[in-house]
């Protein structure tokens, strides 16, 4: 018990300062989006972000089975597991001319072609702001998109349990402590139901290796950054003329998984075989919250700083984005399962895959008492 503990504390400072080095370091550069306005970003945030939160999404949703067996009553076991889900290539890149952008325009001879969070980590392409006053056309804004990860999967490792009742019927819980790095902090829980179809089954009964169950699970991943969007990202030459602070700023993201499947194996006396097919919902809310600056020119004539880029007070934009990223996981094509575990003893090791719209390998090491 201590053993797996220990594994666990060490593999998750790991993989979270992994995730949380290369995904959050980001999130200053995508705080750019709010150059264009609040649309836009809105746009940009979700295209950029969606193949992570696909990832995150798929991964919430594995490791919650190694077997269709379900423990007796008050059997037990907890186990570390860690699945890790692969974007597809064509989630690599996104077209930005596909968004339908409102102030934001592609600068001369940029590719309309960008990394998402999940791509390559090339240059993206540069975006413009630009606005008309008094037939005069004023280029407000620049900046380029932010560069891909590099990192097209992520591992999620957490610690699941599970406790047999009565009737054929288990409840599992699963837990990730919340692990800050680098002004960023992330967690999980969880909780699930698993019941024994077997026993309603005459002709299964009879045949001992055989089992058959079902099982629904709910998972929760909070996550959130500091990020760091002052005004001087937009140059020397304009004029903040507000009082308002931009120091509270931070992007939070909150997913939420609900899975249900139907499971299968087969139960050898050290070797279960194991497979399930079921489906998936996954959600990810994000929130920027703060003070953001955004520009405009002045255009009151009797102003000192008139015809001159400024921020004011009706320039601050406060919590600017609220919205949710519905994730592809599951929905355009059923999950399927297949994995095998050894048990040796107590002592159990897993291995599984799983084919979705996002495949996803899943393993895990724990100990059971039936």
């Amino acid at each position: 018990m201590k053993t797996i503990l220990k594994i666990k504390k060490i593999f998750l400072i790991v993989v979270f300062g992994i995730f949380t080095t290369s995904t959050f370091a980001q999130f200053d550069d995508i705080a750019n989006f709010m150059q264009g306005g609040t649309n836009d970003a809105q746009k940009l945030f979700k295209a950029y972000l969606t193949p992570y939160a696909n990832i995150l999404g798929t991964d919430l949703n594995g490791g919650w089975y190694n077997s269709a067996k379900v423990h007796g009553k008050l059997g037990f076991d907890l186990t570390l597991t860690t699945s890790m889900a692969f974007a597809p290539s064509a989630d690599k890149e996104f077209d930005i001319n596909g968004l339908n952008l409102e102030s934001l325009t592609l600068a001369t001879g940029e590719s309309n072609m960008t990394p998402t969070a999940a791509g390559k980590r090339d240059d993206g392409s540069r975006l413009e702001y630009n606005t008309t006053i008094l037939g005069n056309t004023y280029k407000l804004a620049d900046f380029q998109m932010p560069k891909g990860t590099g990192v097209g999967f992520l591992p999620l490792p957490m610690l699941k349990a599970g406790i047999g009742l009565v009737y054929g019927t288990e409840i599992m819980g699963r837990y990730v402590p919340t692990v800050k790095n680098s002004g960023a902090s992330i967690g999980l829980w969880g909780i699930g139901l698993r019941h024994d179809l077997k026993q309603w089954i005459p002709f299964l009964k009879s045949i001992p290796i055989w089992n058959l169950s079902v099982m629904g699970g709910y998972t929760k991943l909070s996550s959130n950054a500091d990020i760091n969007f002052q005004p001087d990202i937009y140059g020397n030459d304009v004029n903040v003329v507000t009082t308002q602070s931009f120091d509270n700023q931070k992007l939070d993201l909150t997913f939420t998984s609900y899975t249900a499947n139907l499971v299968a194996s087969v139960n050898l006396p050290i070797i279960c075989v194991y497979g399930g097919v079921g489906f998936s919902s996954t959600s990810t809310d994000l929130q920027l919250k703060g003070n953001y600056p955004t520009l405009a020119v002045e255009t009151n004539p009797t102003s000192p700083n008139f015809a001159e880029k400024v921020i004011r007070d009706s320039e601050v934009i406060k919590d600017p984005i609220d919205m949710s990223i519905d994730n592809v996981e599951g929905t355009t094509i059923p999950r399927y399962n297949i994995g095998a575990r050894l048990k040796f003893a107590v002592v159990t090791f897993h291995v599984d895959y799983t084919y979705a719209s996002y495949s996803m390998a899943t393993a895990g090491i724990g100990i059971s008492f039936r």
